[in-house]
């Protein structure tokens, strides 16, 4: 069966999982497989959970895990599967049923050890080091006495909101806002200044080629770095933005000035959080901060949202009230670990291979993981 053909079980793996990811559900997955997995060596490892007290009953999905073989990992020489991920995905944590978490990844390390993998080592890539996956897999790794180590630690700024009703956010500064505030004035002695926000029953393919439009002109457009100057991006940002509206996981605000959109931003909600994926504004209104208004709409509506808690700035940096007015940080970890013997060998062989390339090359970025 093709991966669509798991598209119900799929959705509802989603809604069961310890923890969610918006970046690894059908609608964003499967698009982006198409847009950017060409000349990868993709596999999909399906965890299907059957009752033992009910053999003839259905199979429950209980992992989705996409899988990339590559050459090497960080410094070690040698082939992996590591988690798939693409430019513009945000997050890594595979979904796994929470009341299944560690039979799941049994199955997964079984398979690994099988033959029938590609590699013996496995890079679980970006996930939440402070999250309930990443507890629950190292708590196992411990228990079946397995060394994984950390292979990359980031941290991402966050803003958590506070819900206290405040326009701006409490963690942006007073200054800051009465600056904004400012340039908003400004802006509106020359023309009608109007803050607007996608509702439900809008025109959202509107909403979305007013973003792509406003991008293309931009310096980013010019380069040809822009989403909207590349057809396969395009198609990929008009196919998932529209899914996430139909679901409604998206958020897209903008800024208009005597009707012309001049400011278009795009987030998505994943569970008690969103990532700010993308501002787009139009630099001929620059000195007018229009970026930095439709961040402080942001900011003020993610106090609004009920049961979202956090709003994360992403990796790319186009969020940069964010980044300098967050008030909280995650981490996220990259973990690998090996599945059988050469595997293991390579694993258990880190600390020697730390002390080498600290001798050689004057320190490393390869740190044991907590257990």
């Amino acid at each position: 069966m093709t991966l669509s053909g798991y598209i119900p079980e799929w959705e509802e793996l989603a809604a069961a999982a310890l923890e969610p990811n918006v970046f690894y559900e059908h609608w964003m997955l499967l698009p982006a497989l198409e847009a950017f997995g060409a000349g990868k060596d993709i596999c999909f490892v399906l965890i299907l959970l059957r009752n033992p007290e009910n053999p003839e009953a259905p199979a429950k999905l209980g992992g989705l895990f996409p899988l990339e073989f590559v050459p090497r990992i960080k410094t070690l020489h040698r082939p992996a599967l590591t988690t798939w991920q693409h430019l513009h995905a945000c997050l890594g944590t595979p979904l796994i049923r929470a009341d299944a978490v560690h039979e799941c990844m049994v199955e997964l390390l079984l398979w690994l050890r099988s033959g029938d993998a590609t590699a013996t080592l496995m890079e679980l890539k970006w996930i939440s080091g402070e999250g309930p996956f990443h507890r629950a897999v190292s708590e196992l790794f411990h228990d079946l006495g397995m060394t994984s180590w950390v292979t990359e630690n980031v941290t991402r700024q966050r803003l958590r909101a506070e819900h206290d009703g405040k326009r701006g956010g409490s963690g942006v500064s007073a200054g800051l806002r009465r600056r904004l505030s400012r340039k908003e004035k400004r802006l509106s002695e020359r023309g009608r200044v109007e803050h607007v926000v996608l509702q439900p029953g809008d025109d959202a393919g509107r909403w979305i080629e007013e973003f792509l439009g406003i991008e293309t002109g931009n310096r980013a457009g010019q380069r040809g770095s822009a989403l909207a100057c590349s057809e396969t991006y395009r198609r990929y940002f008009r196919d998932t933005a529209k899914s996430a509206f139909a679901r409604g996981r998206l958020l897209m605000l903008g800024i208009d000035f005597d009707g012309r959109p001049i400011a278009r931003g795009c987030t998505l909600l994943s569970g008690e959080g969103s990532f700010a994926l993308k501002t787009a504004f139009d630099e001929e209104f620059a000195r007018f901060s229009p970026d930095g208004l439709l961040e402080l709409d942001s900011f003020r509506l993610l106090g609004e949202l009920t049961g979202v808690h956090w709003m994360d700035a992403c990796p790319a940096g186009h969020n940069t009230l964010i980044n300098l007015h967050s008030n909280d940080r995650r981490t996220l970890q990259s973990l690998a670990v090996g599945g059988g013997a050469p595997g293991e060998l390579v694993i258990s062989g880190l600390p020697l291979l730390r002390w080498a390339n600290h001798e050689i090359r004057g320190g490393s970025s390869i740190e044991p993981s907590a257990r």
